[in-house]
């Protein structure tokens, strides 16, 4: 396989809606392109990153824990798989509910482009009880108000122009964004605190300013799951994300200072990973590692760490 090739952007380039497009990529024409994309500072504290991906024949690699999802499948046929009930049939216009374990995606190569959610962006944009969605995936009903069959042909009619698909998304997502209405401000509560990664659930619910099983319903109904197991997911992915991008390190070198010892952070990797530590280190993970330089081009946090709120 030739060497990968990264695009690296110029500083100080503008954002994506502009002439130029701030972009990541990550490109290996035998295998697999990944190029991400900053939105619109209005949208930044509700979607991560636009992400356009290409695999150049068949492709099988797992999907970490994550928030929610949209994906538009522009060619070939894409099967993510997060729990069994969901079948895993090729899906076209997909909804990924958040997810607190390893999923795995499979294709015989093509394109898909999406983007991600931020829980403030799932519970404004989607709307719906995030915990009913939690670790699954389903066709895309009119949650974003857009016409998505219409949105999928213009994306497969653009060709390589990312740039049009880029400004495609910015658009049909301030236009839902206009027309919600605002988080709860108890969700933006439990946001804040959240990324402050406090001790423990009754530390949780007495910064939000509320009783214990009310913080349990809250948690479920924005962020998929409750309290304890959340604070646990966030615990565990800041590490990952240190891990994805220090190859030549060991993983008792890059835990967090909240793991006790490794049998600790070993226990938390099989669980939300389903597979040990020395299993992920000897997995091939061709999309993965792509994601991974695309994001650190981009400045996008690797360790699953939240864009700042919105002011209001």
């Amino acid at each position: 396989m030739s060497s990968p090739s990264i695009r690296v952007r110029k500083s100080g380039s503008p954002k994506p809606g502009h002439a130029d497009l701030d972009r990541g990529a990550q490109s290996d024409r035998e295998g697999v392109s990944v190029r991400v994309f900053v939105p619109a500072p209005a949208l930044q504290a509700y979607v991560t990153f636009y992400y356009f991906v290409e695999a150049f024949g068949p492709l099988t690699d797992f999907l970490y824990p994550e928030w929610g999802n949209v994906r538009l499948a522009i060619a070939g046929d894409w099967r993510v798989i997060n729990d069994p009930r969901d079948g895993g049939a090729p899906h076209d216009r997909v909804l990924f509910g958040p997810t607190d374990r390893c999923g795995e995606i499979v294709t015989h190569g093509g394109k898909t482009v999406g983007f991600g959610l931020t829980p403030l962006g799932w519970t404004r944009l989607i709307g719906s009880d995030a915990g009913a969605m939690a670790n699954r995936v389903r066709e895309i009903d009119d949650e974003l108000g857009v016409d998505l069959m219409e949105m999928q042909a213009a994306f497969m009619a653009d060709g390589d122009d990312d740039a049009a698909g880029v400004a495609r998304f910015d658009a049909a997502l301030l236009e839902r964004l206009a027309h919600c209405a605002p988080n709860d401000p108890l969700v933006l509560a439990a946001d804040r605190v959240l990324r402050r990664r406090p001790a423990d659930v009754p530390t949780f619910a007495a910064e939000v300013g509320v009783a214990p099983r009310t913080l349990h319903r809250l948690c479920l109904r924005a962020f998929g799951f409750p309290p304890k197991r959340l604070l646990r997911r966030q615990r565990f992915l800041e590490t990952l994300g240190v891990i994805r991008v220090s190859p030549d390190a060991t993983f008792g070198e890059l835990m967090g200072e909240d793991y006790h010892d490794q049998s600790h952070f070993n226990r938390d990797f099989r669980d939300f990973m389903g597979m040990t530590a020395r299993d992920y280190a000897r997995t091939p993970r061709a999309l993965m590692q792509a994601a991974a330089a695309a994001q650190v081009q981009m400045q996008i946090p690797l360790s699953f760490a939240l864009p700042e709120p919105p002011a209001d």
